[in-house]
């Protein structure tokens, strides 16, 4: 496990401050700062959690936002059991996985004797999951005193839109993903952003390239 928690620090340090903001976020959608932190704890996905909370302050029914983010996780069922027959036999360190853990994982885990393939896998989500409730628990509970120093919020307010610049970037070659952001962003414009939201994912799930 140690080995998994030392190799679990660069993904920690890239999640640290984004958490922030997420906990500084949820306080500022209205939600209570125990509630931010609850849904850290149970759900552990960032791009899930941001898209609950931006469907909640669009004024979409919880129902909704709770839906959304499980589309969003269902990419989780095509790239995971790549890890299988690294991990077989251990489902429940499935709640760990997310995309940063993954290429991790992936890179580390066939150089490893078998008998130390689940701790480290162990610890290198360990390490990441108290990393991104540590963040939030730092912007949700610390959110009035962050919001005081000077640029902070500015800067934190910023990191989500670029975490996900940087994570469509590599997509705008995708047909698929392409067309499903101008799906949504049609939608947005029309100032139906939730149920564009939704169909972009229905479009993206079933779509197939040739």
């Amino acid at each position: 496990m140690r080995q998994g928690l030392l190799a679990a620090w660069p993904v920690a340090l890239g999640y640290f401050p984004v958490a922030v903001a997420f906990g500084m976020a949820g306080v500022g959608a209205g939600l209570a700062p125990w509630a931010v932190q609850l849904l850290s704890l149970l759900v552990f996905a960032g791009a899930s959690q941001f898209a609950f909370l931006g469907l909640l302050a669009e004024g979409a029914s919880p129902w909704l936002a709770a839906g959304v983010a499980l589309l969003l996780n269902l990419r989780h069922a095509f790239y995971g059991p790549a890890l299988r027959p690294y991990l077989a036999g251990h489902p429940l360190l499935a709640f760990f996985l997310t995309d940063e853990v993954f290429a991790v994982a992936l890179k580390s885990l066939p150089g490893l004797p078998q008998a130390a393939r689940t701790g480290f896998f162990l610890g290198l989500g360990l390490g990441a999951y108290l990393a991104w409730n540590l963040g939030t628990s730092l912007g949700a509970f610390g959110a009035a005193q962050l919001q005081e120093l000077p640029g902070v919020g500015e800067g934190l307010s910023f990191a989500l839109p670029a975490l996900f610049l940087l994570l469509a970037l590599p997509h705008l070659r995708n047909p698929v993903a392409l067309g499903a952001g101008l799906l949504a962003f049609a939608l947005h414009l029309l100032g139906q952003t939730a149920w564009g939201l939704v169909l972009a994912g229905v479009l993206g799930f079933l779509w197939r390239r040739p």
